[in-house]
């Protein structure tokens, strides 16, 4: 009560020495105040229809809890508000005496309740309050995380399939520049395929029936690495090939009835292995991927040269289709076929949107037509692509302006941003399913 009644007699006080000067006088707001800036930020990094957003705003890192919030031009009642429909909306702080904090884009998206969408990559953790490798599930963050005593050692995370409400991820866990050993994840089991001792890598991953093959390189006794893959964990693997060490190497896979199939390099030739018989690929290049169709086509992305650049490109049964302009740098990185449909996820480097300098722009390219999925006014990269009764999934990274960068997924061209602003992220592969009862 002492402080209410003392705060009382303040403010009456100043009451009455701002009563004596003329009343067409109004204070002006602190000089320091003109000068500063606000900053407007949201609390999610995904927003979808009718999720509820709570804003922020800061000058010089100091909370600002009276701004006015303007949401595409609209004021809004209070420091959240409720999104009722996909749109892309623009926000802006604002309050007397400061400058306006720069427009704030917001993206709202869809929930697809129909699917479940599996992305595999890094991003910050906020309980583990630091960068971990994880997939995210619709959005939702989950670490993948070794034995406490062994959170450490340095993993990479290559691929992820699912099957009903399996989730399979496979890679490498580095012990040492010349150790290695290949992996498995099957939800929260880690399955080793290697010995720690040797030197090894799971690169793909590919479900048939109730059979689960990992695809990688293994190094031999002979110093030469191993084209291999794994069948349901077991300890010896299906060796293909082998080859010079530096110049053979990647490994992907996809298992339709009782057919393998397996794309790698093999002593720096691409090449493609049916139930172990080789043949060469046309031209020379680097392996991404491997779809194979209905009518039993098969479909190998990766990137070639053309002179000093690299070209993206694809292989259908062994011929090579270029996709590139070859004016500039592009890649392919991923490949995926559905019906009569092929979709080859990656990118290009082309003129940036302001007409000067050069960006990497995400795109795919369905049936050999490019399809931009950012606007070239900064850096982007695709990664994984996902095609599901015609829609199109498509995993990445995107360097935003002000931004860490962003690990993003876009479904039909629309983009889904996962991971958390104020720290970097990383999008890999890509898994979609429909959802189980």
């Amino acid at each position: 009560m002492k402080t209410i009644y003392s705060s009382t007699l303040m403010l009456l006080c100043v009451w009455l020495s701002v009563s004596s000067c003329s009343k067409e006088q109004n204070p002006a707001p602190p000089q320091d105040e003109e000068e500063q800036q606000l900053s407007l930020t949201i609390n999610q990094a995904m927003i979808m229809v009718s999720s509820t957003v709570t804003f922020e705003v800061t000058a010089d890192g100091e909370p600002v809890t009276d701004a006015d919030i303007f949401i595409n031009g609209q004021k809004t009642d209070a420091y959240q508000h409720q999104f009722n429909q996909a749109q892309t909306a623009t926000a802006i702080a604002k309050k007397d005496g400061y400058k306006d904090s720069e427009p704030l884009t917001i993206t709202v998206n869809v929930m697809q309740s129909d699917v479940d969408i599996y992305v595999l990559g890094e991003g910050y953790h906020e309980q583990l309050q630091g960068i971990w490798p994880m997939y995210w599930k619709n959005g939702e963050p989950m670490p993948l995380l070794l034995a406490p005593n062994h959170m450490e050692d340095p993993v990479i995370y290559h691929s992820i399939a699912v099957s009903g409400h399996d989730v399979y991820i496979t890679g490498e866990r580095i012990f040492s520049s010349s150790r290695a050993s290949a992996f498995f994840w099957k939800n929260n089991t880690y399955h080793e395929l290697t010995q720690p001792s040797g030197y090894a890598k799971g690169l793909d991953i590919s479900l048939a029936d109730d059979d689960v093959y990992v695809a990688g390189v293994q190094k031999n006794a002979n110093n030469l690495i191993d084209i291999a893959y794994w069948k349901n964990g077991g300890e010896l693997p299906v060796r293909l090939d082998s080859g010079t060490i530096g110049q053979t190497g990647e490994s992907f896979i996809k298992v339709i009835g009782d057919d393998v199939h397996v794309a790698g390099i093999l002593d720096a030739e691409p090449t493609y292995w049916k139930n172990g018989v080789a043949t060469p690929l046309e031209g020379t290049g680097v392996v991404t991927g491997i779809a194979v169709s209905d009518h039993g086509d098969v479909y190998i992305s990766g990137y070639g040269s053309n002179g000093n650049r690299t070209i993206a490109k694809y292989w259908k049964n062994g011929q090579e289709v270029i996709l590139g302009t070859g004016e500039l740098e592009s890649e392919s990185s991923s490949i995926f076929v559905e019906d009569d449909d092929v979709y080859v996820a990656g990118y290009e480097k082309v003129l940036h949107k302001s007409g000067q300098g050069r960006v990497n722009v995400a795109r795919y390219w369905k049936n050999g037509e490019a399809v931009d999925l950012t606007d070239r006014s900064y850096p982007a990269e695709a990664s994984g692509i996902f095609v599901l009764d015609g829609n199109v999934y498509v995993s990445g990274i995107e360097s935003l302006p002000d931004q860490k960068v962003s690990a993003t997924y876009w479904h039909n061209s629309q983009p889904v941003r996962l991971s958390n602003k104020d720290h970097n992220g990383q999008a890999g592969d890509i898994f979609v399913v429909k959802k189980n009862p």
